[in-house]
């Protein structure tokens, strides 16, 4: 690592100097360690390796914890979000809902308008049949509702209900159970639509019109 002019002075110096070449000759030659110490400095690296191991599982294993627990926050945040704003829960009460025009279709279909007055949207009607014949079709919210940004769908609209199609089915495939009354709402809180023995009157030319193009666009073939 010297230069050659210092390497010149060195072995100059070696030359006339017994002490140095001995030095020189022990610094050139093998040394054996003890056993003991080799011993020791396996056991060293062993303990060293295995820190360098439980380090790596240490922190591959706080990165799948971190994972799991970034997967179940994520998660949760999205069940809180569907459960408030898209989960359909929320019954909505009768004194914000107005019924008009019930009315029967030539076809034997009870039809009738609703409009909901408190100003948010409708994402459901759930229909409910109990054991002693009366139809609920509940009009369903999340619980954070949303305002309607236009005056139609469930919120407003005509909702028809076929009495002998679905006493056909219940008594073919359900549970027997025949309808004997149409009500809007939940038990608890209801308006009458129609009872067993009730005559309504005719529907409109109007409302015949528009339960039968809406027939007509469900026959439509598809394009």
């Amino acid at each position: 690592m010297c230069s050659t002019d210092t390497k010149a002075l060195v072995d100059e110096h070696l030359a006339d100097c017994p002490d140095c070449r001995e030095v020189l000759s022990h610094m050139s030659s093998s040394m054996s360690l003890p056993a003991q110490t080799i011993e020791q400095n396996k056991q060293e690296s062993a303990g060293l390796q295995q820190v360098a191991a439980q380090w790596s599982r240490t922190k591959w294993n706080s990165f799948i914890k971190g994972l799991w627990i970034t997967c179940l926050a994520v998660g949760l945040l999205f069940l809180v979000y569907v459960g408030l704003f898209k989960w359909n829960i929320t019954s909505v009460p009768t004194r914000v809902i107005q019924v008009s025009d019930i009315s029967q279709l030539k076809d034997g279909r009870i039809v009738y308008h609703v409009k909901m007055t408190d100003g948010y949207n409708v994402n459901q009607a759930k229909g409910h049949l109990d054991a002693n014949g009366n139809l609920y079709l509940t009009p369903q919210r999340p619980i954070i509702k949303s305002k309607k940004f236009a005056d139609m769908g469930l919120s407003n609209m005509y909702y028809s209900n076929d009495i002998k199609e679905r006493n056909a089915y219940e008594k073919s495939f359900g549970d027997g159970v025949q309808i004997k009354a149409l009500y809007l709402g939940t038990p608890d809180d209801r308006i009458l639509i129609w009872e067993q023995g009730m005559e309504l009157p005719a529907a409109s030319k109007s409302v015949e019109l528009q339960f039968k193009s809406d027939e007509n666009e469900n026959k439509r073939p598809p394009e």
